[in-house]
């Protein structure tokens, strides 16, 4: 054997032993298998060698099959370079089901945690597979084990630029325990196939976190499109277009009584929404316990405040209902009408301003903030929204008024929130039509409303028709 063969067969050898990684000091570029072989041992490999002061790079135009849960945190000034790769998580539910890692917050898990201290993320394709998990989870809640595609976990200063999440598993994106950390020219896309929703495909979820900047990003799904849960602080988000879901969304907070949840400073700006759900959405847990609940699982009586709030510049494309405030948000349809009063979060401060666009319904607003913590300082202003119908010269059909419904409860000093109805406290989040305009089943509730018409009208305009 000549010198050269030889050479080539210790290659080959320590090819095999070391993967399909290729070092170059601190550069460690990633090649895929191929032939359906597992490459997440390799991406891992990667990490561990170059994470500490240096660069992954993954060989673009190929994709890599990840059939393995990664843990990659404690990365420190690492570079990560995804573009023109595509990442494809395997479709073994009873795997993931049973491995994916857990993430603290509720009962869920993720297939990637990453993170550390300087870390950029740049391009890629995260694929999911969503579709296989959406069968399998039949429109049901929180489905234990059911894997978000990627957390974000104990990090600061963190760059996510021109990264795409075509059919997550779950939520998209979860940010937790972090700070500084800006989310850049991003895509999510779950879409069903089946004659199953896709629940629960969040595209992003932040908690614990603060300084986070969310820029740039077009949504399709299911479900919320950017949510702010519990103890998020200083939240930007500008130029995001959302197709279907919830729209730009607070919560749900107030869960768990021993952990109390506190979100101020948020900006939601320039959004675009589209047949969707909801579009500019709070939602807290009533104050009672229940041990099960639509979520998925239990909750309720937890405190804290929601605080410094504002939707702005926001475009609203035939939303069934396009603002909301609801304190029981998960037992509404449960029969526990009189537990929707009792929510301990409190709710201050908050705006809609510039939002116009048109409505599925004759509903534009519901605002119920529970008897128990009634909300000072909501505020409209050029909020114009009318039903598609009347925007095109049509009635609303099957209700005799033709009014645009604001409904309130427990507002105080609200300024310019034209109300005209009582706003039940089991009204949901999910409208199918329009909304019966009259009071037969809210007579108690007459003094609340005059008071909050009252109190609307003297402290702001009403909205131009």
């Amino acid at each position: 054997m000549s010198l050269w063969s030889l050479a080539a067969v210790l290659l080959a050898l320590l090819w095999a032993v070391a993967g399909r990684v290729d070092q170059h000091g601190s550069l460690c570029r990633v090649l895929p298998e191929g032939d359906g072989q597992d490459d997440s041992p390799s991406i891992i490999e990667a990490f561990d060698k170059c994470g500490q002061d240096g660069s992954i790079a993954f060989e673009s135009g190929a994709p890599f099959s990840v059939q393995q849960v990664m843990n990659t945190t404690n990365l420190t000034n690492c570079d990560v370079d995804f573009s023109g790769a595509r990442l494809v998580f395997s479709t073994d539910v009873a795997y993931w089901l049973q491995h994916s890692l857990d993430v603290v917050f509720q009962n869920q898990s993720t297939a990637w945690l990453i993170g550390g201290h300087n870390l950029t993320i740049r391009g890629g394709i995260y694929d999911g597979n969503g579709q296989v998990w959406y069968d399998e989870n039949q429109n049901q809640s929180n489905q234990p084990g059911r894997p978000i595609s990627m957390t974000i976990y104990n990090s600061t200063d963190v760059v996510v630029d021109g990264l795409t999440f075509d059919q997550p598993q779950f939520w998209a994106l979860f940010v937790s325990y972090s700070r500084n950390v800006t989310l850049s020219n991003m895509a999510v896309s779950a879409v069903s196939k089946s004659q199953w929703r896709t629940v629960n495909s969040d595209g992003l979820d932040t908690w614990n976190s603060d300084q986070v900047l969310v820029t740039n990003w077009t949504v399709t799904n299911g479900d919320d499109c950017i949510a702010a849960k519990g103890n998020t602080t200083n939240l930007h988000v500008r130029n995001v277009t959302c197709h279907g879901g919830n729209g730009m969304t607070i919560g749900s907070v107030g869960q768990y009584p021993e952990t109390p949840d506190f979100v101020e400073n948020v900006l939601f700006e320039n959004i675009t929404v589209t047949d969707a759900i909801n579009a500019a959405f709070i939602k807290t847990w009533q104050g009672v316990p229940v041990d099960n609940s639509t979520n998925g699982d239990g909750g309720g009586g937890g405190s804290g405040y929601i605080k410094n709030i504002t939707f702005a510049d926001f475009i609203i494309n035939e939303v069934a209902l396009p603002i909301q405030i609801t304190q029981c948000i998960y037992s509404e349809r449960k029969g526990r009408k009189k537990d929707c009063e009792s929510s301990k979060m409190a709710i201050l401060d908050v705006a809609w301003r510039n939002v116009r666009g048109t409505t599925k319904y004759n509903i534009a607003a519901s605002l119920h903030c529970a008897a128990s913590h009634p909300c000072p300082g909501v505020r409209f202003e050029d909020v114009e929204l009318v039903s598609v119908n009347q925007s095109i010269g049509l009635p609303n059909y099957g209700v005799e008024r033709q009014d645009e419904i604001i409904q309130c409860a427990n507002l105080v000093d609200a300024a310019g929130i034209p109300c005209n109805k009582y706003a039940p406290a089991d009204f949901g989040q999910f409208v199918g039509g329009n909304v019966p305009f009259d009071y037969d089943d809210h007579q108690e509730n007459t003094a609340t409303l005059s008071t909050v018409l009252f109190k609307a009208q003297r402290l702001g305009r009403t909205r131009q028709r």
